[in-house]
């Protein structure tokens, strides 16, 4: 056995030498490796430890997944799709060539689809002919908000029949299971998902984070990306500071592992031409050569530049817009200016002549879906709709207003929220407006990559007036302006003086050869010198550190009758019910609740959260703010 793993690990260590022209790459490759490996050793360890406490054994006979019976129901339900306009005709085109492009071999591609073009089902029925011609082991779709992941599960399971069928689709949240350290032993690290499932639903923050991660718990499913179709939708959204990060994890993945990327997005930014050009695309890397005419033949919105305004203002031209056109959908960069403009026009619509939403990641998933769903109603039947969201309702959500009112921000959020005005084409004669306005006084220091974004797309309107902002040569013009400046963010500076990087820790690491060599007064002479654990502890997606707390909507009483009388798997199966009604608090919303007596510990062996009923509002979420007396009877 000790032969054939030195003979397996040569194989590879001369692989990754002849592949790699970067020395930093083929170091960050080799981490990767090692990572892999422990996460091989630690999922068998902890999968025979919750075999044995529910007793069961491991079913070794398992045979590859057969994809024939999902590509079968696939193109049987996809025929049903009506193909009787221009657009649908455009969306069934694409699809089709995502279909053919199922042939090619295993890579790294990118698919630029435009808004409203069906990019998550044609996506899906690349990977699925792909996964069954390369003989793969799962797909694995990433998106980056948690805020959609339910649409696009809805979206799969619908396509594929698969409404009941918990063994094929894991959909994987934020986790609601709080992380133990490694030394610790209890339950929670047994509920740990191992991503085994056929088919699985994730989010760009689970996957960096599982990546990155050098805990036991997080690590134990990165051995199950191996031999996958790994979908990256709305790619445009990857954090600035992780793109060298994410380059080598893709590029490892594909050549190392035998996975096939895809990178996703109406907006492709140019994550390849960054200095280090470590992302190893493939040779002809779009997956459909022409999709340049597919943007223009969908073009349906142009965008309107508007003057600054202040709160008050901006909602006033919203309500104007709104009784013009009779349904609006606004946007803005943060939760608090969605409630104050919720709240200015909710004065306006005294009487009720419109039907006013709120969307934001303050309402847990299944109360977006259930919101979601009733504005789609809402529109179908015409009926008056004013929605006041976040930027959660940008990207991957199939919904279609006649008129749209963007706060400003970046150019691939404006194309974005672009992509959620006269989706349908219902006028094909009349392109619509969608108007973008700059916020006066409006605080963005927290959200650095939306201050950043925001500041070079006001700078090309500015010097562009009169253009097409939804051209593709302004939205290179934006990437360029965009990435080009910001070169040194891309290997995630750890500190101050940006000296010490998260890419250096994980690739050659010279800070901790050069301190070895100053304890010792000699050189490192291992090939393994990543610091594995410190950039671990200094990796995160989202700096805020969020803790997900169990809130009170929809059925949950229910699921939490059923927890407290379940048994270990029947636990493991309700906590994966229960992250539809969870939500992520950032730390002063968690201290400041806490303070108040509104959270209490529902399980602490699996360390679960639960928000009182009065901090949950039908119409915002969670609130940190509650009129205690209107709860005291008379």
């Amino acid at each position: 056995f000790f032969e054939a793993a030195q003979n397996e690990i040569s194989v590879i260590l001369d692989f990754i030498e002849s592949n790699y022209e970067s020395e930093q790459s083929a170091s960050f490759a080799l981490g990767l490796l090692v990572k892999y490996i422990y996460s091989c050793l630690i999922d068998a360890d902890r999968l025979d430890a919750y075999l044995f406490d529910i007793g069961e054994d491991i079913n070794s006979n398992q045979k590859d997944f057969d994809w024939s019976h999902l590509i079968y129901t696939f193109e049987t339900n996809i025929k049903e799709f009506k193909n009787d306009n221009k657009i649908s005709k455009i969306r069934s085109l694409i699809s089709e060539k995502c279909k053919n492009a199922a042939k090619r071999e295993t890579g790294i591609y990118q698919l630029s689809v435009p808004t409203g073009g069906g990019k998550t089902l044609s996506s899906l029925r690349f990977a699925l002919h792909h996964a069954k011609n390369k003989k793969k082991n799962r797909i694995i779709y990433v998106i980056p908000y948690l805020s959609i992941i339910e649409q696009t599960a809805e979206s799969i399971r619908k396509i594929l029949n698969l409404k009941q069928n918990k063994d094929i689709i894991l959909e994987h949240h934020s986790n609601i299971v709080t992380p133990l350290d490694d030394e610790e032993r209890g339950l929670r690290k047994l509920a740990a998902s191992r991503w085994d499932n056929p088919i699985i639903i994730t989010t760009m923050v689970q996957f960096l984070e599982t990546v990155m991660s050098a805990k036991g718990s997080n690590l134990r499913k990165f051995h199950n990306m191996q031999n996958s179709v790994i979908i990256f939708d709305e790619i445009q959204s990857l954090p600035v500071n992780t793109i060298h990060l994410f380059n080598e994890v893709a590029t490892f993945l594909s050549k190392i592992l035998n996975s096939t990327i895809l990178l996703c997005t109406a907006t492709q930014p140019r994550i390849a031409a960054t200095k280090r050009h470590n992302l190893l695309l493939s040779k002809n890397p779009n997956l459909i050569e022409d999709f340049e005419k597919d943007f223009q033949d969908l073009k349906r919105t142009k965008i309107v530049p508007k003057k600054e305004m202040n709160i008050d203002e901006f909602s006033q031209f919203i309500w104007e817009k709104s009784q013009k056109n009779n349904n609006c959908l606004t946007i803005v960069n943060k939760k608090s200016q969605a409630r104050q403009v919720y709240e200015i026009l909710k004065e306006k619509n005294k009487n009720n002549s419109f039907k006013l939403l709120h969307l934001s990641t303050s309402m847990c998933p299944a109360h977006r879906i259930e919101t979601l769903e009733n504005i789609k109603t809402l529109l179908k039947e015409r009926e008056k709709v004013i929605c006041v969201s976040t930027q959660l309702i940008e990207a991957g959500v199939d919904i279609s207003f006649d008129c749209v009112v963007r706060a400003m921000a970046g150019l691939d959020s404006i194309v974005q929220a672009a992509g959620r005005c006269n989706r349908n084409g219902g006028d094909e004669a009349k392109e619509k407006d969608v108007y973008v306005i700059p916020l006066k006084a409006e605080n963005l220091e927290r959200l650095y990559d939306i201050k950043n974004k925001k500041e070079k797309t006001a700078k090309i309107i500015n010097e562009n007036k009169g253009a097409d902002f939804l051209s593709q040569e302004i939205l290179n013009e934006f990437y360029k302006h965009y990435y080009d400046d910001r070169g040194e963010l891309m290997d995630f500076p750890i500190s101050k003086t940006g000296n010490t990087t998260i890419y250096s820790l994980l690739s050659e690491n010279e800070v901790g050869r050069r301190n070895y060599k100053n304890r010792k007064n000699v050189d490192f002479s291992h090939l393994i010198a990543q610091a594995f654990t410190s950039a671990g502890e200094n990796f995160k997606v989202i700096d805020n550190n969020t803790t997900a707390v169990v809130v009170y909507f929809g059925n949950v009483e229910t699921l939490l009758l059923d927890y407290k009388k379940a048994d270990l798997k029947n636990k493991i199966s309700i906590l994966q019910e229960l992250q539809k009604y969870s939500v992520s608090l950032f730390s002063y919303e968690y201290e400041k609740l806490l303070e108040q007596g509104a959270i209490t510990e529902l399980d602490e062996e699996f360390g679960i959260k639960l928000l009182a009923s009065f901090y949950y509002s039908n119409e915002y979420g969670v609130t940190t703010e509650v009129d205690v007396e209107k709860y005291i009877p008379d």
